[in-house]
């Protein structure tokens, strides 16, 4: 007897969205327990199930003005969008007009933002299956 070794599917892919060194001033004023609850607050996290979601590195902590973000997600277009929504929500979340801090997100959204448009992908658009997702899973950090 034979033993068939072909994929019955097609490959699982991943795509991933990097930026190791987030930099902002304000974060050094934002507990990073006060950090995570924010990001689950919108549903920023990863589901480990579906291997896809937000990974943060947490690279300094005397500062704690410095973090990494991963996002990793089944396309790339997604991923990006993903990616560029999350980095505007926290840069929002830890920014005020009083206090806009000195900082590389504004930045990294506008180079995001113009990689987006290339692709024909609106940022501010949210596709119905991302809601669907974000909702759906729990983010564990």
């Amino acid at each position: 007897s034979s033993v068939s070794t072909q994929s019955t599917g097609p490959p699982n892919f991943r795509f991933s969205v990097l930026a190791p060194r987030l930099f902002h001033t304000n974060l050094s004023l934002v507990h990073y327990s006060v950090f995570f609850q924010m990001c689950r607050a919108h549903h920023i996290g990863y589901d480990i199930r579906e291997r896809e979601g937000a990974i943060f590195s947490l690279i300094d902590s005397y500062k704690r003005d410095l973090i990494g973000m991963d996002r990793r997600g089944a396309g790339s277009g997604d991923s990006l969008k993903t990616f560029h929504r999350n980095l505007s929500v926290v840069h929002q979340e830890i920014s005020s007009a009083n206090m806009p801090g000195k900082n590389n997100f504004s930045a990294l959204m506008t180079e995001v933002g113009s990689i987006l448009s290339s692709l024909s992908v609106d940022p501010a658009e949210e596709s119905k299956e991302e809601s669907v997702d974000d909702k759906a899973s729990t983010p564990s950090m």
